[in-house]
């Protein structure tokens, strides 16, 4: 009697690893491969095999190109191919995985806050709200530069007009570039 090693295969999915006889009538369905030292595994899909006796899987990027794997939502191939990793931010909008809020935008692979310029120009904030803002920076600049050189003024230790020069730079150069809104004016001055 002679013995012969095979495994037993249906819809793609390895079922059975026999060494044994052959078999007097195949099973309808059923296909067979022959070999000596097989080393596929049961219940493996042998489209993920690149040589089915030597038990040598496919690369993970192959598979994905193959469509025989799909990546995880909220994941693709890096980009040796080895493995998954997870999309960017853009990438998870472009895939629809993530929606943005009114005030978000994509900028590279992240999402960021829209500027208050941005805001007011999409109609999101109003004049008021937008001139708030410019004020609040004019503030926090004059509080930061100018006022440490009043105090100095006072002390005597700084010229009156270097004062008031960085003064006239942030109310000029600061925020007046960014431009407020005037009264009556539907877009940014600048």
């Amino acid at each position: 009697m002679e013995y012969f090693e095979r495994i037993e295969i249906e819809n793609n999915i390895i079922i059975n690893h026999i060494i044994g006889e052959k078999p007097k009538k195949e099973k309808e369905g059923v296909t067979y491969v022959y070999g000596t030292n097989i080393q596929a595994n049961i219940g493996d899909d042998i489209r993920f095999y690149e040589d089915l006796i030597a038990g040598k899987k496919k690369s993970l990027k192959k598979l994905v190109e193959e469509n025989l794997i799909q990546p995880p939502e909220g994941k693709k191939l890096n980009k040796a191919g080895t493995a998954f990793e997870d999309l960017t931010e853009a990438e998870k909008v472009e895939a629809g995985l993530k929606t943005l809020k009114d005030d978000e935008k994509v900028e590279g692979d992240y999402v960021v806050k829209k500027t208050k310029k941005e805001l007011y120009n999409e109609g999101l904030i109003t004049k008021e709200e937008y001139n708030l803002y410019i004020d609040e920076l004019r503030e926090a600049d004059y509080r930061r530069e100018a006022d440490p050189l009043g105090m100095q003024v006072i002390r005597g230790d700084v010229e009156k007009n270097i004062w008031l020069e960085k003064i006239e730079e942030i109310k000029i150069n600061g925020f007046d570039a960014l431009g407020k809104v005037k009264e009556g004016n539907a877009s940014l001055t600048m």
